[in-house]
């Protein structure tokens, strides 16, 4: 007796769909505003994009209306295999498959549902199988919120076009400039030698919906390469030790910074709409960053003078000093941009 009790024990513990699966999944109806599903008895009301619903896991097929007004329409969508059902491959001898197979945890149904209407027949018509795609000519205007709050370098405000050559490619410009002071910039704000000045141009090549990641069809997914060129003038005060005769003393000084990034990336993003018109553009990349640092007319030398760094730490003045900040370095982006599409 134990041991068929322990003989059972280890099938069901080895049995992915039936462990980690609950008995219900999860599906989203994005459909028009107010529209109403009636399901497995149940009303449900479209407030804004969309709705969840949670049917249980079976072998049927899912089945649910839509209804908008005088507009009604019904829809069934087979069942499909859980991911997770994949994952018993690595159970011993591959018992898992055997459990599993006998419990309805093994199924699932497609997580995103898309609808529209067509006004020309009154019915509603599924969207999943013709995602909601760009199309040619079509043109967004969008700024990055995020680059005019960087408390890690210099905030800008930032604005730029994208522009779709085909239904799938794009080229987007995009254009920054200094509003503000540098954060954190010296120790001297009396002394200023130069004018804080800044902008940036970023531009890509974006290509659309090579992959489907998310599986959401108002969703558009891109691979993009991205170039920016960063160009900035400001005032940065340093301090070091120098030696003379033997005699060791401390020099503050300002130096006038003009510093120049330029950035390439290769990127992955989401371009998700707003309602009609507007839209918010995640993405994330990586790259390498290549800086070229000038301080004119200086009276620090780096061969003979030793910098002091700010309170015992590690001074990130440092990385706007000529000659001790000229290597490259990996670069990670990740931000967003919001926009409007006309």
């Amino acid at each position: 007796m134990r041991k068929l009790l322990l003989l059972v024990c280890f099938c069901f513990l080895c049995s992915c769909a039936t462990i980690l699966n609950g008995k219900k999944d999860k599906v989203y109806i994005h459909a028009p505003k107010n529209t109403k599903v009636k399901f497995d008895g149940d009303e449900f009301l479209v407030k804004e994009d969309h709705v969840a619903i949670f049917p249980l896991r079976s072998k049927d097929s899912l089945k649910f209306e839509l209804s908008n007004d005088s507009i009604a329409t019904e829809f069934a969508f087979r069942k499909r295999t859980s991911g997770l059902y994949i994952l018993n491959l690595m159970s011993p001898y591959y018992i898992g498959f055997l459990v599993d197979l006998t419990n309805p945890k093994r199924f699932s149904y497609k997580r995103h549902l898309q609808f529209d209407i067509d006004s020309t027949q009154n019915t509603f018509f599924n969207l999943n199988s013709k995602p909601i795609h760009f199309k040619r000519n079509d043109i967004f205007v969008y700024t990055s919120p995020l680059k005019a709050m960087d408390i890690f370098s210099q905030p800008m405000l930032t604005l730029g076009a994208e522009y779709f050559i085909t239904d799938k490619l794009s080229v987007s410009a995009e254009y920054g400039t200094v509003f503000t002071e540098r954060l954190g910039s010296g120790r001297n704000p009396k002394l200023r030698l130069v004018e804080d000045k800044g902008r940036a141009f970023r531009y890509e090549l974006k290509y659309y919906n090579l992959l489907s990641i998310s599986s959401n069809p108002r969703v558009n997914e891109y691979i993009g390469l991205e170039t920016r060129f960063i160009r900035y003038q400001f005032n940065e005060d340093i301090s070091y030790t120098r030696e003379l005769d033997e005699i060791t003393f401390t020099i503050d000084e300002t130096l006038v910074v003009r510093k120049s990034v330029n950035i390439f990336n290769i990127k992955y993003g989401l371009n998700y709409p707003i309602g009609k018109k507007f839209f918010i553009d995640l993405y994330s990349g990586f790259g390498v960053r290549l800086f070229d640092i000038k301080n004119h007319n200086r009276n620090y030398n780096p061969e003979t003078d030793a910098l002091i760094d700010d309170r015992g730490h590690h001074d990130f003045r440092r990385r706007n000093v000529e000659g001790l900040n000229s290597e490259n370095h990996f670069n990670f982006t990740l931000g967003f941009k919001f926009g409007y599409k006309f």
